[in-house]
């Protein structure tokens, strides 16, 4: 199968995967709205980003060298030692990682929650991170074998038993954040056995500490740059719980959750993609003719998105957010801008990873957290939680800019500057129409005139649809 054909393909099922996922779990927001005043969905997001950062620690890095060693790598056996290596390991520090957070639950639970007394709420999203972090790295297998079926199929089963869990346990049953963490419990250890055997036939014993060793060389470089990353998607409810309040970080969180059917969009695209850039990688001259012909239509695609998103806000508040967070409309704008920038951070950072300079990964996100800290810092006391909304979109843009600066010279690509500062410019005008003109019809034209001009600037010299015009033979 062709290039264009594999990942249309493997995007569409990625994406169709999210969408139906996002799309059940897009349910809970009305249901948090209504359920939990805007202080304890405050300390529920609070409890997300403990959650996060205890999965990067879990994994220490595993997950990503476990995709760059199993592609890489032709042999079974091999492969068979590096997946086992990755399940050990994350298996282990997960369980340390559970055992240190309930040694250390009082403390943890006054920053985290405000109040000592809570440290059980700690715990449970210890246990939580360290049943994620399994089923990611299980859930990798499905990715890079090129099967995206299994892996939509899993994670829409899951998604299913939380809501489920959610409705019973939030609901019903009034548990508040404590019912939210133990619906993502079930759900977890319901999948996970049967994911598990699905996966088995890749365990081989005992394992092999020379792979451990090789694979945490490469992936220990990603802790610093996860954590980094972590600064960049969720420490801005943390600054915004200390500088404004509970009720400010609950407020931007449903606006960033709901700007994230852009980053879904383009998280469909990197799942996908994830596999042909280490292939099309392996030969300079080839990533140079590809790269630019699958970024552009990209950002295109995301930007059209953005422009219909934000035109529909309007109505879309109305009929599932409830009165309480509708100021969280305004942040949809410049954070749905970010994963724009984000998509062009993962080609212009292409060669950090497919030339083993992951050394430089750290860097670029590092820079780019400490610009978003700081920036959060500036900006949230004098416009609220806008302040963090505008302060994430300069830190993406940031990171896409470093990611070009250290990552293209590992990998020369030229990109199509004038076309690509032209889809940015397009999409602003594009956005900024369909917040101020009011009328609905006038909003939808302003959406399909974008997007016939995006669609224009990038076909005017690569075809209809860029991504089309890349031939079999370019792959090989």
């Amino acid at each position: 199968m062709s290039l264009k054909k594999a990942l249309i393909k493997d995007a569409l099922f990625y994406g169709a995967g999210d969408v139906l996922t996002k799309a059940i779990a897009f349910l809970l927001i009305p249901l948090y709205t209504n359920a939990l005043p805007p202080e304890e969905y405050g300390v529920f997001q609070l409890l997300v980003l403990f959650t996060t950062v205890a999965m990067v620690f879990a994994m220490s890095g595993m997950n990503v060298a476990l995709f760059k060693h199993f592609v890489t790598t032709e042999d079974e056996s091999s492969r068979r030692r590096f997946f086992t290596s990755t399940v050990v390991w994350v298996i282990l520090s997960s369980a340390i990682l559970v055992g240190l957070t309930y040694i250390l639950a009082g403390p943890l639970s006054n920053v985290l929650t405000g109040a000592s007394g809570r440290g059980g709420l700690v715990g449970l999203a210890a246990i939580n991170a360290g049943l994620e972090a399994i089923i990611l790295v299980s859930l990798l297998i499905f990715r890079m074998e090129k099967k995206p079926v299994g892996y939509v199929s899993y994670a829409l089963v899951k998604v299913v038993l939380i809501v489920a869990g959610n409705i019973i346990l939030v609901w019903y049953l009034k548990m508040g954040v404590s019912g939210i963490i133990i619906a993502g419990i079930i759900a977890d250890l319901i999948i996970l056995g049967p994911l598990l055997w699905r996966v088995g036939h890749y365990l081989i014993w005992p394992v092999s500490l020379k792979f451990v060793g090789s694979m945490l060389v490469w992936g220990v470089p990603f802790i610093p740059a996860s954590l980094a990353s972590i600064v960049l998607t969720l420490s801005d409810r943390l600054l915004l719980r200390y500088m404004d309040g509970f009720d400010s970080a609950g407020i931007y969180s449903v606006g960033y959750k709901l700007a994230g059917v852009i980053f879904l969009l383009y998280t469909a695209f990197r799942f996908a993609w994830g596999p042909y850039m280490f292939e099309l990688a392996r030969e300079t001259s080839t990533a140079e003719r590809i790269y630019p012909k699958v970024l552009l239509p990209l950002v295109a695609f995301l930007g059209f998105c953005s422009v219909a998103f934000v035109g529909i806000s309007p109505e879309l508040f109305h009929f599932f957010v409830g009165e309480a967070y509708h100021s969280a409309r305004m942040v949809l704008i410049p954070v749905s801008a970010a994963a724009i920038f984000e998509a062009m951070s993962l080609f212009f950072g292409a060669g950090m990873q497919t030339r083993d300079r992951t050394i430089f990964v750290p860097v670029v996100t590092g820079f780019a957290a400490v610009v978003n800290v700081l920036l959060n810092i500036w900006l949230i006391p004098r416009f609220s939680f806008m302040g963090a909304a505008w302060a994430t979109l300069i830190s993406y843009a940031v990171m896409a800019y470093m990611s070009y600066r250290l990552g293209n010279p590992l990998m020369p690509v030229k990109y199509p500057w004038v076309k690509i500062f032209a889809i940015l410019i397009v999409t602003g005008a594009g956005v900024a129409a369909g917040w101020f003109l009011k009328p609905l019809l006038t909003r939808i034209g302003i959406f399909v005139g974008t997007g016939a001009i995006l669609w224009l600037i990038c076909g005017e010299s690569m075809g209809l649809l860029p991504l089309f015009s890349i031939k079999k033979d370019d792959t090989t």
